[in-house]
């Protein structure tokens, strides 16, 4: 029998819902818009897979399309093959029935799905009827909230979100007793610790779909080779890769700042600031009871590390003027993205810079780790595949998702869309892909892609963990908006005059909502 999701927990949680709109590690397509604008900005969206080349900044979303249906004459899939040492179990091709994927409406995703997935599906679970219905990215969790609160069957969703808000909400299955039947080893079958992000109480709630193997730099290998400079490193053990040494390479590759032909050394992004700055001075925003309790009463915001880590992105703009000020990054985005424009040397990002830059024709890029300030901790986003709780056809639908993170079907779906795959036994097809058109050699790519998500230094993205996350993100966005307008105000006083009690405010008002009503499973 379905397991429906209490209406008690399911109404209490819609408030965490509306402000959960983000559909994100690395949702609808475009890229964040790097620089806000003065108005107060929606949160920023992670780019889906593959988007379009030059996306713009607020790019509306395409309306749904019909499911797509497989040509008569597509060729046919193979069986997957057993890998050496991966331990995966085998597909279960007694099960049928219709199963309900629930996906955003992207177009390189919705390929995939088309010419990869479904067809995969079709051959490895015959007596399986796939209904894959495709809404645009900003409908993506009002249709999921839609569904279970019509009790209409939702065997399984994925492509970010918040999952703990998911969770507090009872919407999620639990997958343990399917991984335990199946003698599963997820942990080492898929990338160390992508299994452990979506696993509470013991419990897993989704099974590993996407990663961005952390936040990372990109950079124009033309501008250093014309300036003669050596490429930034892919070791994420270098203690000499600081943040003053690449503030040294980027004052050697700016030119002409502010000018119709200006050239910029860097563009710091790194999705979301208020977290990420902090973590590489060695710091925290928040109190560590926020990433156990996905609530906290207040934040570190009044930190040294958050002023001093803000205080040098501004300086990188208008001290050093190195960075793209926000009218520049405007001109710059009218172009193309823009890194993408050839005139910016290095861009520090989430790792969706893998997909977003992997069409580049125009000059040669290549990866690096982050540079330290006193650490090189990072935020990785990753996407689950979940099953709904309230789902009619639960058997067929574990089934459907072990087709979908076999070896064989992300293999094949991350050389279409660039995005990186999560089985340990896909990388190496995947990291080949990179090597050919980076230049760069496999085992360097190796080093940089899981040295980034090493324990030590990568953290989940607190939008896929922090209750209300959005409120939190938009309320900094407003707030910190001056420190990159102008230099009037230094990172100290905006932050400990205002941003700090904003936030404060903010975060203890989410605490007292929902403190009182933690779910007891």
């Amino acid at each position: 029998m379905p397991q429906s999701v209490s209406r008690r927990r399911f109404v209490t949680g819609l408030s965490l819902a509306g402000l959960g709109l983000l559909a994100a590690a690395c949702a609808p397509a475009p890229a964040p818009t790097p620089t806000p604008a003065p108005a107060k900005p929606a949160e920023a969206p992670k780019p889906a897979a593959q988007p379009t080349p030059t996306p713009a900044p607020a790019k509306p979303a395409q309306p749904a399309q019909p499911t797509p249906t497989p040509a008569a004459a597509a060729k046919p899939v193979e069986v997957a093959k057993p890998v050496a040492g991966v331990n995966f179990p085998p597909i279960k091709k007694t099960v049928s029935g219709k199963v309900v994927w629930l996906v955003r409406s992207t177009p390189q995703e919705n390929k995939g799905q088309e010419e990869i997935f479904e067809p995969m599906i079709k051959q490895q679970l015959p007596n399986v009827q796939i209904e894959r219905i495709i809404v645009p990215g900003a409908q993506y969790i009002p249709k999921i909230n839609a569904m279970a609160a019509a009790n209409q069957s939702l065997e399984i969703w994925g492509f970010g979100g918040n999952y703990y808000d998911y969770w507090w909400r009872g919407l999620p299955q639990d997958l343990t007793p399917y991984i335990k039947a199946d003698q599963w080893d997820v942990e080492n079958y898929f990338q160390p610790g992508l299994m452990d992000i979506y696993k509470i109480r013991g419990k897993y709630y989704g099974i590993s779909q996407l990663t961005t193997f952390g936040s990372i730099m990109v950079y124009n290998k033309n501008l250093f080779d014309q300036a003669g400079l050596e490429y930034p490193p892919v070791d994420w053990e270098d203690e000499s890769w600081t943040m003053e040494k690449m503030l040294d390479l980027a004052m050697k590759l700016t030119k002409n700042y502010g000018k119709p032909d200006g050239q910029y050394g860097v563009r710091m992004q790194l999705w979301a600031q208020m977290t990420s700055y902090p973590y590489l001075w060695g710091g925290d925003a928040w109190l560590p009871e926020h990433y156990t309790n996905f609530i906290a009463p207040k934040t570190n915001f009044n930190s040294p590390e958050v002023i001093d880590s803000h205080q040098f992105r501004q300086d990188l703009i208008f001290k050093y003027k190195v960075n793209p000020d926000p009218a520049i990054d405007q001109g710059l985005t009218q172009l193309a993205a823009p890194f993408k424009t050839g005139r910016v040397a290095m861009e520090m990002d989430g790792g969706w810079l893998f997909w977003t830059t992997s069409d580049i024709k125009d000059f040669k890029i290549g990866y690096a780790a982050l540079p330290r300030a006193k650490t090189n901790k990072n935020i990785n986003f990753n996407d689950f595949w979940i099953m709904g709780r309230w789902s009619q056809n639960k058997d067929a639908a574990w089934e459907v998702m072990k087709v979908l993170t076999s070896v064989e079907a992300t293999t094949k779906y991350s050389l279409h869309s660039g995005t990186p795959p999560t089985p340990r036994a896909s990388l190496d097809a995947w990291l080949k892909r990179v090597s050919e058109y980076t230049g760069q050699s496999i085992e360097d790519l190796r080093k940089l892609t899981t040295g980034a998500i090493k324990k030590e230094r990568s953290q989940e993205s607190p939008d896929h963990i922090f209750l209300q996350h959005p409120k939190i993100w938009d309320t900094y966005s407003q707030e910190i908006q001056p420190l990159w307008q102008s230099n009037a105000r230094t990172a100290k006083d905006l932050i400990t005059q205002v941003v700090a009690k904003r936030m404060d405010e903010v975060v203890n008002g989410i605490y007292n909502q929902f403190k009182d009503t933690m779910p007891k499973d």
